[in-house]
């Protein structure tokens, strides 16, 4: 439908008036003097002065009337089923959710392409299995291992499990075994502003050795290092674990070390307890190397003389700008567990040859309800080789990446959306930076937040600069909201024609799990963004009224045309058995966003 189309044609009686419309429009202007008082809702929620979308109208009449409600400038949804029934299958994969696109062909990642290309989906979790095509249930065993691959060519799509050779089947993105520790590892010590309790790094017993080595993945200035000794609230006489003299050497090879200082710290006396090192020197590499001498190298005494060495934290300062991408490891180590952690994929970046991702890692939290026994342990950084056409899963290299923190009051997470404003990925202004965007999350209210970084520095996380509302900073925690009651999965694109020409839409689930589909339009990358618009209302709830939900809408925009917006919305449900029982529920939707002006 276009502006100015007839929706319907209704006989007003004088009095309150309710008009239900089949779906949410936007609406040609048409209170008239008749009118008294006429009020937008979307449902039951009423809509803001100015703002002239509906599915629903209250209308105060003077006097009985013919009224025809016409189609305004905006945007109308419409189901796209046609590519919503290609991501049913029954045999094989069986189902996805946390759908993200990239086009391999050419990397170009706006609206209007001129060609046909390769597009690779991601999924954040899948079920592998058989489902019955009478009755839609899913055969057990049913297997979910987390995220898969599909490939949409030409109409058709195919959907990619890492398949075993002997027959099992796995993610194709899997947690480093490096990065999936937990007990007194060295990685304690610069695992910074998370809430979970952190028992520092302690050695082993009576070790031969002891150093302690700290990457920052490139050469960086330090300016100084504070050092937090090890602190037990359990009894003050393990307090003397703590370092007490050792080394901090310098490196830019990791092959070559000099000597940059000696260094003495006292016993920690209460939790916090820091001193300050002086240091004005750039490496690479940072090594502490601790004389495993007990009262030389620790606080141990007489009293106490048990021969491990600890540390609680060390922070790496460049004046007041705390690096925090930093790999630690350690010779000697006293306690450590895997977790069996995996991953869940957020957005992703072609940069060069390589597909970047950051995807989260997950673990599990059996102290949550049903369908939600998980928790959110990090985010991680994938760095994938582009081969024929498709990223080299089996040779991407995997960093923890330092984008999810908490404060007092609040969380940050980045990597629920990613836009390339790249002369790669075919920008209308490119700038070379690719722009970051992730929420923050207050009492349970998600704010868009955004990073930005030059695209050859991608990787170097303490090149990325955070968007405080004005300016580009160095500190994570001064990232400013700028759009409120965004989803954990969503998009910002530049649109190229239609009504909001040269403007940014986002387009996201209203408050993650929800019916509502909404979109915000901003005049640039960092907004400022208008107040979120709801324009759909998801069906699915229908197939299991208790438990069903739809979350995490998206706008792919290289599969789109900026008049004709495609996005999707995944579905799921809450209870494992009405999973199981119908495979219609667990895969992404299709819509488009119309341009009524077009």
């Amino acid at each position: 439908m276009k502006q100015g189309d007839l929706i319907l044609s209704v006989d007003l009686k004088k009095g309150i008036n309710t008009v239900l419309l089949d779906r949410i429009y936007p609406l040609e202007p048409f209170k008239s003097k008749n009118h008294n008082i006429v009020t937008y809702m979307v449902d039951d929620e009423i809509m803001s002065d100015g703002v002239i979308y509906a599915n629903k109208i209250m209308i105060d009449a003077k006097n009985a009337e013919k009224f025809e409600l016409k189609v305004g400038a905006g945007y109308l949804a419409e189901k796209d089923d046609e590519l919503t029934n290609k991501f049913l299958s029954y045999s094989g994969w069986s189902g996805g959710d946390g759908i993200y696109s990239f086009n391999m062909t050419n990397a170009l990642d706006g609206f209007d392409q001129k060609e046909e290309v390769k597009t690779l989906f991601f999924f954040g979790d899948t079920f592998v299995g058989t489902s019955d095509l009478k009755t839609n249930r899913r055969y057990q065993p049913h297997l979910m291992p987390n995220n898969s691959f599909g490939l949409y060519e030409k109409g058709e799509t195919k959907f990619l499990v890492n398949w075993q050779e002997d027959g099992s089947v796995s993610a194709f993105y899997k947690v480093d075994p490096r990065f999936d520790l937990s007990g007194t590892v060295p990685s304690n010590i610069t695992y910074y502003d998370r809430k979970e309790k952190n028992d520092g790094f302690i050695s082993g017993i009576n070790p031969k050795s002891l150093e302690i080595l700290f990457d920052l993945h490139d050469v960086r200035h330090v300016t100084h290092i504070d050092f937090y000794n090890y602190f037990s609230e359990e009894s003050d006489l393990l307090s003397k674990r703590g370092l007490k003299n050792f080394q901090i050497h310098g490196s830019l090879d990791n092959k070559t070390f000099e000597l940059i200082k000696e260094v003495k710290l006292d016993q920690a006396k209460v939790k916090g307890d820091k001193e300050k090192v002086n240091i004005e020197k750039g490496y690479r590499y940072f090594k502490i190397v601790v004389p495993t001498i007990k009262g030389v190298g620790n606080h141990n005494d007489l009293e106490f003389s048990e021969g491990m060495y600890a540390l609680s934290l060390v922070k790496f300062f460049n004046q007041t700008q705390q690096y925090r991408d930093i790999y630690t490891t350690s010779n000697s180590v006293l306690l450590k567990d895997y977790e069996h952690s995996w991953i869940w994929l957020q957005d992703g970046v072609i940069i060069g040859d390589y597909l970047y991702t950051l995807p989260m890692v997950i673990n599990s939290d059996l102290n949550q309800p049903e369908g939600l026994q998980f928790c959110v342990k990090g985010v991680s950084l994938y760095k994938s080789k582009i081969v024929d056409g498709m990223p080299d899963y089996q040779t991407a290299e995997m960093k923890m990446a330092p984008l999810l923190v908490d404060s007092k009051d609040s969380q940050w997470l980045f990597g629920a959306a990613m836009t390339a404003n790249t002369k790669q990925a075919g920008a209308k202004d490119p700038d070379g930076y690719i722009y970051i965007y992730g929420y923050k999350t207050t009492m349970g209210l998600r704010e868009l937040v955004v990073a930005r970084v030059l695209a050859e520095r991608f990787e170097f996380f303490d090149d990325w600069r955070f968007y405080n509302g004005k300016d580009w900073v160095t500190n994570i925690f001064d990232a400013k909201g700028i759009l409120e009651h965004i989803s954990c999965e969503m998009s910002v694109s530049q649109l190229l024609d239609g009504l909001y020409k040269d403007k940014y839409i986002a387009v996201y689930t209203y408050d993650t799990n929800t019916p509502y589909v909404a979109f915000s339009i901003g005049d640039s990358l960092v907004g400022p963004f208008s107040k979120p618009q709801k324009i759909y209302h998801t069906p699915e709830q229908a197939l299991f009224k208790s438990t069903t939900y739809t979350y995490n809408a998206k706008a792919h925009p290289h599969l789109s045309k900026s008049t004709s917006i495609l996005v999707s919305y995944n579905t799921n449900t809450y209870n494992f058995e009405h999973n199981m029982s119908n495979n219609l529920i667990y895969r992404a939707r299709f819509i488009k966003l119309n341009d009524t002006t077009k």
